[in-house]
């Protein structure tokens, strides 16, 4: 009889030992538990949990049944090595407890899992829609992944290598400048023509995949019709250049032309000029004695009209070479150069009152010609507009400052304008004053400002009725003579 008993209970205890073997097999192998999360402390737990369930469920039914005779004997059995059916009750409710884990476990995976399905659907849908073309190129020269861009204007990349279905040859492309990429692992651009003549900026970068393939990024956009409208606008450029050589050769034939007339011209209308005041003045050396007071006011006033008219026709000539002829920049001392204009005026202005303080001037390279017409027309008009009876104060000031242009100012204390005619001062023909009042021809301030423009300079004036003038004249920095 003992010996049934022992056999009977081997055999239930093959039975829960077998379906504790499988349900460890289940928790870690087919349930896939998350080891980092204590999930595993818990498995001993189920184990013992479900042989002792399993145990309390199969003990009624084998004791309703009688086909074990002692359950006495066997419980005692159980109890010697430690089991108690009493316990089955609370393994149960803890493996419902743990059950419930699972379950919860198990969702939290999906939703994840489904998270992050939706993610990279959104991501991979994103990059199709991008309005330039993307792909991604491997080293074996396939193409993994192609969006809608790529698709649209290559054809899809299933049907082949990269060479075949990008640039319609049947071997790879030597060299490759993007297959350079993976030996050097920086970003590349470059501007390529595609065999179709569509013009694609391109940019190309390396990148390894969570498996650790080494891919490539590549991005292209489309840029033909901004590389047409380059090219034509070089083309247009390039003729407008031409154009412009031609007409600069014409002006300079006509410059010439007109340099050689204006030379002819100015003789040949103060030749006559000459005769009609030596006559005048012979006429007057003979007939002195004879003519009346009328007679002398009229000889007067012609040998006056043929002095402006020389002045007004020398004072063309030079505006006319400034503004046709060519310039000849040499180093200018700008000391010795003022000293000789005050001495040329002080002739012209004899018995006037001047007064003129000159600080040490600068070097530059200019030309000199036309250096001398601008300070001596600005000058004369500082004598020429001084006041009656009050002696003439012309102040010259320099300001020369870092990278900043050369600045030198003409002050007097003359009788000033109304600065609302400040514009029109230096235009040719231009008087604020008549000829009865002060002689002039009204051309010498608008050879200063094309002295200025031509030396890529500016001019300027500041006056105040009855206090006086000053001019400012402003030169590029690079004209200083270091």
């Amino acid at each position: 009889m003992k010996k049934k008993i022992i056999l009977q209970t081997l055999y239930i205890i093959l039975i829960i030992a077998f379906f504790a073997v499988i349900w460890e097999f289940v928790l870690e192998e087919f349930l896939l538990l998350d080891m980092d999360e204590g999930i595993h402390e818990k498995k001993t737990d189920v184990s013992i949990a479900i042989s002792i369930s399993l145990l309390a469920l199969i003990y009624p039914v084998y004791r309703g049944l009688k086909l074990i005779s002692d359950w006495k004997a066997l419980e005692k059995v159980f109890i010697s090595h430690g089991l108690n059916f009493n316990e089955g009750t609370e393994k149960i409710i803890s493996l419902e407890s743990i059950t419930h884990t699972l379950v919860a476990e198990l969702n939290r995976r999906k939703k994840a899992e489904n998270g992050i399905k939706s993610e990279r659907e959104n991501f991979f849908n994103m990059l199709d829609q991008l309005p330039i073309s993307f792909h991604l190129q491997a080293d074996n020269y396939t193409i993994p992944f192609a969006n809608k861009m790529f698709r649209h204007r290559f054809g899809a990349p299933s049907t082949g290598m990269c060479y075949r279905v990008m640039h319609h040859r049947s071997e790879p492309c030597e060299p490759c400048p993007t297959f350079d990429v993976f030996d050097s692992h920086e970003t590349q651009s470059s501007i390529w023509t595609s065999p179709d003549g569509k013009t694609y900026m391109t940019v190309v970068t390396p990148f390894e995949n969570v498996e650790g393939a080494k891919l490539l990024m590549e991005m292209a956009v489309d840029i033909t019709s901004e590389q047409k409208a380059k090219d034509d606008l070089k083309r247009v450029l390039a003729e407008q250049e031409e154009h412009i050589k031609v007409r600069t050769l014409e002006l300079e034939r006509s410059n010439a032309s007109l340099k050689e007339f204006s030379s002819f011209a100015a003789h040949d209308l103060k030749e006559p000029l000459r005769k009609v005041m030596l006559f005048s003045e012979r006429f007057r050396g003979v007939m002195t004695e004879d003519l009346e007071g009328k007679a002398h006011t009229y000889l007067d006033g012609m040998q006056n009209a043929v002095q402006r008219m020389d002045i007004l026709i020398e004072d063309l000539l030079h505006l006319s070479q400034i503004s046709t002829g060519g310039t000849c920049f040499i180093p200018v001392n700008l000391n010795d150069l003022v000293a000789e204009v005050i001495e040329d005026l002080e002739a012209s202005f004899p018995g006037s009152r001047n007064n003129i303080s000159v600080p040490n001037l600068p070097e530059v390279e200019a030309d000199r010609t036309q250096m001398y017409q601008l300070f001596k027309n600005i000058l004369s008009n500082c004598f020429k507009y001084g006041k009656a009876e009050v002696l003439s104060v012309v102040t010259i000031a320099v300001k020369i400052e870092n990278n900043q242009p050369l600045q030198i100012s003409i002050q007097d204390n003359g009788i000033g304008f109304n600065e609302k005619y400040k514009e029109k001062i230096f235009k040719p023909f231009e008087r604020l004053h008549g000829r009865d009042q002060y002689s002039g021809t009204g051309i010498g301030l608008a050879i200063c400002k094309k002295v200025v423009e031509i030396h890529e300079g500016k001019i300027d004036v500041q006056s105040q009725l009855d206090v006086g003038t000053r001019f400012t004249i402003r030169l590029p920095h690079s004209l200083l003579v270091s």
